[in-house]
């Protein structure tokens, strides 16, 4: 008989996941409407958009990615972020991304070894970004200068960039896809954009200034993704989950990672803590009863997200609506991931949601 073990890692429910701290599973499918992967579409010098909702593993799956992406010399991968950056004003805005891509690249040039190291730092020395169009040159005279590098930017939280300069970002990038498009010798090599809208049917001005954009979805866990993940704790441990108990958990999150994650804190640490009896589907139920009546930021903003669109929501949870395409509440909704459709059918993401408005009063929506 095995004993129990202390476990090393947690179940990560709180932010970016670490896979020496953190249980860790890679995500699966994340393609694009041609099924080409994420690697497939960097390979081939795409710039792409990919859109989930929060708390989905966006961040995780791009700084896992980067990594892997880096094991070929040629690549620079740079990952920016806009998180706090929607009230900034515009010289600020490209004065954080001057720093934050700078640092990167340099870093990674000299990680290369790259004989052109010195003349790019002293050309960077002397180029400042403070609007889009400094941002265009910066890439112009790179693919001058270093033209047997491959530069990939991520930018996760693109929401939130500043307003004012959407259209010209979005149309600088455009720009520069559609001048080197032809050519495999550019510095710029690809692009992803990571938010929670689908950045590529955005109209600014009348137009989509990212329409050349290839369009991904981050998938939610698959059930294989679930049991690797318990399967982790299970090896540190000595704790079985049962089959049933896992099935359990797939079937009432549908895979959302964070719902994942916080239902295998729950387990671990309120049901059964410190024990090798097996996590059986019945605790599994009482997880969720303990879930849906905690308190926790995830589900403060599905509700405040639910009472922006109340009445929607309701028509959706008590009786079904048809997917109406470009119906702005029902797209609001799916970027934030109350609902999801499923052909021209809609209904709440997952059964924990149906189960979370029973103890919302839907009547002061």
């Amino acid at each position: 008989m095995m004993n129990y073990k202390k476990s090393k890692r947690t179940f990560e429910d709180s932010g970016t996941v670490d896979p020496k701290m953190s249980y860790h599973v890679k995500l699966e499918n994340v393609a694009n409407t041609k099924r080409q992967d994420i690697k497939t579409l960097v390979d081939l010098g795409r710039y792409f958009s990919i859109f989930a909702p929060r708390q989905s593993g966006k961040t995780t799956f791009f700084e896992g990615f980067c990594h892997e992406l880096e094991k070929e010399t040629t690549y620079m991968a740079i990952l920016l972020s806009f998180q706090d950056y929607k009230n900034l004003n515009s010289q600020r805005f490209y004065q954080l991304i001057q720093k934050d891509l700078y640092r990167q690249l340099l870093n990674r040039l000299a990680d290369v070894d790259c004989p052109r190291l010195d003349a790019v730092r002293a050309y960077l020395d002397t180029h400042n970004i403070f609007d889009h169009t400094c941002f265009r040159e910066l890439f112009e005279e790179l693919n001058r200068m270093i033209k047997l590098k491959k530069i990939v930017i991520f930018i996760d939280e693109f929401d939130g960039i500043p307003i004012n300069e959407l259209e010209n970002f979005l149309t600088t990038l455009r720009e520069l896809y559609q001048r080197y498009k032809k050519r495999t010798d550019k510095a710029l090599y690809s692009v992803g954009l990571v938010g929670i809208r689908n950045i590529t049917k955005l109209i600014v001005g009348g137009v989509s200034p990212f329409n050349i954009a290839d369009q991904v979805k981050l998938p939610p866990f698959t059930l294989k993704n679930v049991r690797d993940l318990y399967a982790q704790y299970t090896k540190e441990t000595n704790q079985p989950f049962t089959e049933d108990a896992v099935k359990k958990v797939f079937n009432e999150t549908a895979g959302q990672p964070w719902l994942v994650n916080r239902i295998g804190t729950i387990l671990t640490i309120n049901i059964k803590p410190e024990t090798t009896a097996p996590i059986t589907e019945e605790d599994v139920e009482k997880a969720i009863d303990i879930l849906l009546y905690e308190e926790n930021s995830h589900f403060d903003n599905i509700t405040e997200k639910a009472k922006q669109y109340k009445e929607t929501f309701i028509d959706i949870v008590f009786d079904g609506l048809e997917y109406i395409p470009g119906d702005e509440e029902q797209s609001l909704l799916l970027t934030h991931g109350l609902i999801k459709g499923e052909g021209k059918n809609i209904k709440v993401s997952n059964p924990i949601l149906y189960l979370l408005r029973a103890t919302l009063d839907l009547t002061d929506f």
